[in-house]
C-alpha cells in the first residue's frame, strides 16, 4: 500500500538502465510502482515491481488492475520509459509494436485512472555502432 503522505508514480521500465536510476531517485519522495516485462531486473530501490507486456491488451488491463487493487485509483505521475530500438539503424515492426502501441494501449488504460501526469521518455539513436 502506499506510504503514508506519499504521492505514487508509477515507473514502466523500471528495470532497465534509465528506469532503475529514475526508480531510485523518485524513491525518496515517492511511492514508487515499477512495471516491467517478466523476468527484467527489479530496480535498486526497494519498490514493487508488476509484471506488464506491454505488447498485449490483457496485460496491460491485468497489470493496471493489480495497482489499483492495492494502491486505489490515482496516480501523480507515469513515466514511461520501455521503448523498442536497436543500433542497427534498420527499420523493425517492433518499434510500432512496442513504443508506438503499447504506449497507445497503456494510454487507453489509464484512462480507467486518476493520473495527473504522463511523461514519456524516448531516445532516438541514428549511429550505427561499429562492428
Amino acid at each position: 500500500m502506499m506510504a503514508e503522505g506519499k504521492e505514487t508514480v508509477v515507473v514502466t521500465g523500471s528495470g532497465g538502465f534509465i528506469g532503475s536510476a529514475v526508480v531510485e531517485q523518485l524513491a525518496k519522495r515517492f511511492t514508487v510502482i515499477g512495471m516491467d516485462r517478466e523476468g527484467t531486473p527489479e530496480p535498486a530501490a526497494a519498490v514493487e515491481t508488476i509484471a506488464v507486456d506491454l505488447t498485449s491488451d490483457d496485460s496491460v488491463e491485468k497489470a493496471l488492475g493489480s495497482f489499483r487493487a492495492s494502491y486505489g485509483t490515482r496516480i501523480a505521475s507515469v513515466i514511461q520509459l520501455p521503448a523498442y530500438f536497436d543500433l542497427t539503424g534498420e527499420p523493425d515492426e517492433r518499434y510500432e509494436t512496442v513504443t508506438v502501441k503499447g504506449t497507445e494501449r497503456l494510454l487507453t488504460e489509464l484512462k480507467t485512472l486518476q493520473l495527473e501526469q504522463f511523461v514519456f521518455i524516448f531516445a532516438i539513436f541514428k549511429q550505427k555502432l561499429p562492428g
